[in-house]
């Protein structure tokens, strides 16, 4: 999309704010691959994607589960804004070191500080503005869509979750045996 904004953190990050930390991982990871399956974007570019998209949707799943709906809306938004810089931040370092040259990038004997400097020159010169439409375009969908969005989603997860109940009698000590599966 025009400028960085990308729709598919919409749904990375509810998924990761629902189902938790693993499938947040994993539907990050997997979203970019199956995108990138679909429209051609392979390239040495995508494990840093699908690493990058899934710790986005990781992080998601500790984000703190609010009951007001303004404070949920008000932590999952200000996470889209810091997710949609982050994610460019992240993704620039992969071929920083190859696009900058010998005189912007890492360079033996530089200290820590004067690497960090030439690399947010250089994320400023060649990703901040778009980093910041996909931030941007990350609050507005999140603000429009997250509250329909995370009723589904929660629905979905409440109708498929099982639970093992234990029959009685049965699970002295350590050996514990289910009996049976209660569909909520």
């Amino acid at each position: 999309m025009p400028g960085g904004f990308s729709p598919v953190f919409l749904l990375i990050n509810l998924t990761g704010y629902t189902f938790g930390v693993r499938f947040g991982f994993l539907f990050g990871a997997l979203s970019l691959l199956a995108s990138a399956l679909a429209t051609g974007g392979i390239g040495p570019w995508l494990p840093y994607q699908m690493t990058a998209a899934g710790w986005v949707g990781l992080c998601a799943g500790l984000l703190p589960h609010a009951s007001r709906r303004v404070v949920r809306l008000g932590w999952l938004a200000g996470y889209g804004l810091i997710c949609g810089l982050l994610f460019g931040l992240l993704m620039n370092l992969y071929f920083w070191p190859f696009m900058a040259g010998p005189t912007g990038g890492m360079e033996a004997g530089l200290s820590f500080g004067e690497t960090l400097r030439r690399y947010i020159v250089f994320y400023g010169v060649t990703s901040l503005w778009w980093d910041a439409f996909r931030a941007a375009g990350n609050v507005a969908l999140l603000l429009l869509l997250a509250e329909p969005l995370l009723r589904i989603l929660e629905r979905f997860q409440r109708r498929t979750t099982v639970v093992w109940e234990q029959s009685k009698g049965e699970g002295h000590g350590d050996s514990a045996v289910s009996s049976g599966c209660v569909h909520p």
